[in-house]
């Protein structure tokens, strides 16, 4: 996975966070097994395993819960994601 100022992707992901979950650290540009997840444990949780962080993470479609690499998960930032531009579903 490409580098941002020699900071991987995952840095700075927390709890709650959407991430896109691809099958393998270098997928091939046409590869389309991937799937979205919610990150579940809190960034003082992350495991290490012989250097690899470990993310657990909920499979959004099946609710699978997942140890991740780290280095396979990209966060995402969607529109209207921030909490004072999310629109509630139910009135109150």
């Amino acid at each position: 996975m490409p580098l941002r100022n020699d900071r991987p992707p995952f840095v700075g992901v927390k709890a709650g966070d959407l991430v896109l979950v691809q099958s393998t650290l270098n997928p091939d540009p046409t590869d389309t097994d991937w799937w979205i997840g919610l990150i579940v444990s809190n960034q003082d949780q992350f495991e290490e395993n012989q250097g690899v962080t470990m993310l657990t993470i909920v499979d959004t479609d099946s609710g699978e819960v997942r140890q991740v690499n780290a280095e396979q998960a990209t966060r995402l930032s969607l529109a209207g994601m921030e909490r004072n531009k999310v629109v509630p579903l139910i009135k109150g």
